[in-house]
């Protein structure tokens, strides 16, 4: 009693219990719902196990490309069908079927053209009338030899009963006798050739196939029910001819349910709705015998001697393909390659036990996992899990093998997955119950973490929100230009400042503040605003602007902290640039047809190093499309994950390979696009700034 309710102990194996208990109710009760998975597999089974050899006793003789192009247009004359059927029969094949119905009569017949022509001497119709009907022919053609003609099944609410010539069936019944259409395809009506040519024939087999579910060909009906009739297929048909057997044979059991057909010497087992499975090949041209081939004599019909001769079409555009497990092949290939199945006497089929061994298999490897998978550790669960799938898998590929047996395997490996998910998943819920006190001291943490982070991204915004945009200075076409500021963190202490002081005179500033996060951030923003409030009083110099800010923020600096600044004005008349240079890396100055270099200055120290610099305005006279290109410290100490900087003759050379009718937003992007090439994805070590502009002229 003990053992017993260790099976059900635990969250894990309560829930895997209630899994198993559902899955094998469903398998059971509800095989529709299994339907998919199990086609798929035995899809596989075909396409990775494929019959790759076929002592071919089947020809199709092909009406293909090669010989539509030599005869013309299909249809054909009826003559030239009649031509092709007395060749074929010359050969003496065991049987010959036609893939095809002929349900109207030839209208290129002699008598048939004389309905629709003009005037013309008697004479001459007198002459045509004596010509042969070319239906005739084919009839006199038909007559000869064992030859099957196709019968198409019609699904009519109303419609004239079939009442054309058929196969005999003899029902041996064993336990009661077979209820007509029930499970057998069912026809109301029939769409027949012409009664000349049908009556004419030695057999009558029903070419309609209905596809599977997902529009694929996997099995034949043997035996349909037409009018209320039992009906041969093509392929059933086509060997009683060749077995010379009056009748066919039909085994149904009490349930009305078909177990098997006879044909003279054969018995086939089929399913109980009279299918067989076909066991594909990969399309073999082997099969084919062009019909052109032996209208022309190239073919000697004594090759087909005592062989099943189909005519089928397989001509490209034909309606007649039809998708199978092994890919596209006309309608008569397959049926070919079932009657290869026959005659081989290797038939795929789906053993009637095996209905009730895959539930079986289902419950056991589902108590397998149920009573192991808690008594291993956690890494082990894996490889626990995983030997019921490794035992389906060689139960089913070897019993395709070695008697080509189909065995879903797929549905009873489903129903353990679920039961592996659910006894995981029962288990992790009796692990969240026993850590839930951890998860909660967890979460207090997470949401003080979540609201620093969330105060971080909020003056990470108003931080970028303080930069200026280019479209704050757009439409002067005199100049052009583009900036763009990456933080290593959320907030950081470089900066960038541009404005126009009036109509002719454009300031900007780049500049990056010594420390990172949010002291940097606040330095930052006292600095550029101190700059920025003296250059809109109307100072003119950038030595004047960089000196009274460095005084005013020199005062109060108990973090010791410092801000390396480039200031310029651009006068956008004359190109005239007067600038000041407080510790900063000098700008690059990019000139049509020559090499980027830096622009050489006096400088100073940086802001709040020495109090009271004496910081002087310096000038130089930009010509028409030269680039200044400004940037931090960001971008020269750009690390590798191993530690190697870019440094600035990589920054050179980057500049150096931009076009120069490149516009300032191409060349930011490209300089920063290079650095993101060169540190291939290791974390940032500073905050980085660019600052592009273009003096237009």
């Amino acid at each position: 009693m003990q053992r017993l309710n260790l099976l059900f102990k635990g969250w894990g194996r309560r829930t895997a219990w209630a899994a198993l208990i559902v899955f094998v109710a469903i398998q059971g009760g509800f095989p529709a719902l299994t339907h998919a998975p199990r086609l798929a597999l035995f899809d596989f089974y075909e396409r990775t196990f494929p019959r790759l050899e076929h002592t071919s006793p089947v020809v199709i003789v092909a009406i293909d490309e090669r010989s539509l192009r030599a005869v013309g247009q299909w249809p054909w004359p009826r003559q030239i069908d009649a031509q092709l059927i007395s060749k074929i029969l010359v050969g003496h094949p065991a049987a010959l079927g036609l893939d095809l119905i002929l349900p109207e009569r030839d209208r290129q017949s002699p008598e048939e053209w004389l309905r629709y022509a003009s005037a013309m001497p008697a004479s001459l119709q007198a002459a045509i009338r004596r010509l042969p009907s070319h239906d005739s022919l084919l009839r006199d053609a038909i007559a000869k030899g064992p030859v099957m003609i196709g019968v198409a099944g019609l699904r009519l609410a109303k419609g004239e009963p079939d009442s054309g010539p058929l196969a005999p069936f003899r029902v041996v019944a064993g336990n009661g006798a077979l209820k007509l259409g029930v499970p057998l395809p069912r026809f109301d009506a029939a769409l027949r050739s012409i009664p000349l040519l049908d009556n004419a024939a030695a057999g009558h087999g029903v070419l309609s196939i209905d596809a599977d579910s997902d529009g694929l060909f996997r099995r034949l009906p043997m035996v349909s029910s037409v009018s209320g009739r039992l009906a041969p297929s093509l392929s059933l048909e086509m060997l009683r001819l060749a077995a010379k057997a009056p009748w066919i044979d039909l085994y149904p059991d009490g349930d009305g349910d078909v177990l098997g057909l006879g044909v003279g010497p054969l018995t086939l087992p089929t399913q109980k709705d009279g299918s067989i499975w076909v066991n594909f090949s990969p399309h073999d041209p082997r099969r084919f015998v062009s019909a052109v081939d032996l209208l022309s004599g190239w073919t000697d019909a004594r090759a087909l001697a005592q062989r099943i001769v189909l005519i089928g079409i397989t001509a490209l555009g034909t309606i007649d393909q039809r998708l199978t497990p092994v890919g596209y092949m006309p309608g008569a290939e397959i049926h070919a390659q079932l009657l290869e199945n026959v005659l081989e006497g290797r038939l795929a089929h789906r053993p009637n036990w095996a209905r009730y061994a895959e539930p079986a298999l289902a419950l056991l490897l589902g108590l397998w996992l149920i009573v192991m998978l808690p008594l291993v550790r956690l890494r082990w669960q894996v490889f626990v899990g995983i030997i019921p799938l490794l035992l389906l898998a060689a139960l089913g590929i070897g019993f395709w093998r070695q008697s080509l047996a189909l065995v879903d395997v797929a549905t009873p490996a489903i129903g353990d997955a679920f039961i592996f998910v659910s006894l995981l998943a029962g288990s992790f819920v009796e692990a969240d119950t026993q850590r839930r006190r951890l998860r909660r001291e967890l979460e207090e943490r997470k949401i003080a973490s979540a609201r620093a982070e969330g105060e971080l991204a909020a003056g990470h915004r108003i931080q970028m929100g303080m930069l200026p945009t280019v479209t704050s200075v757009a439409g002067d076409r005199r100049f052009d230009l583009h900036a763009l500021i990456v933080p290593a963190r959320q907030i950081g202490g470089d900066l960038f400042d541009f404005f126009k002081i009036d109509r002719d005179r454009l300031y900007f500033s780049i500049g990056d503040v010594s420390g990172k996060g949010v002291p940097a951030a606040l330095f930052m923003t006292l600095g550029k605003s101190l700059c920025h409030s003296w250059a809109l009083r109307g100072e003119t110099e950038a030595g004047t602007i960089l000196a009274q800010a460095n005084a005013e923020i020199s005062r109060d600096n108990p973090e010791m902290l410092f801000i390396t600044l480039f200031a310029g004005i651009l006068n956008l008349q004359t190109g005239e640039l007067g600038f000041c240079n407080a510790g900063h890396e000098p700008p690059y100055l990019l000139r049509p047809r020559r090499p980027p270099d830096h622009i050489a200055s006096m400088g100073g120290p940086p802001l709040c190093v020495v109090e009271d610099f004496p910081y002087t305005t310096e000038t130089i006279r930009l010509e028409k499309g030269d680039l200044l290109c400004l940037m931090t410290d960001g971008v020269g100490e750009a690390m590798t994950a191993t530690g190697e900087l870019l440094g600035s003759e990589r920054v050179r050379t980057i500049l150096a390979g931009v076009s120069e009718n490149a516009s300032a937003k191409a060349i930011a992007e490209g300089l920063h696009a290079g650095v993101n090439r060169f540190v291939a994805g290791a974390e940032a070590s500073d905050d980085l700034a660019i600052l592009t502009l273009r003096w237009n002229g």
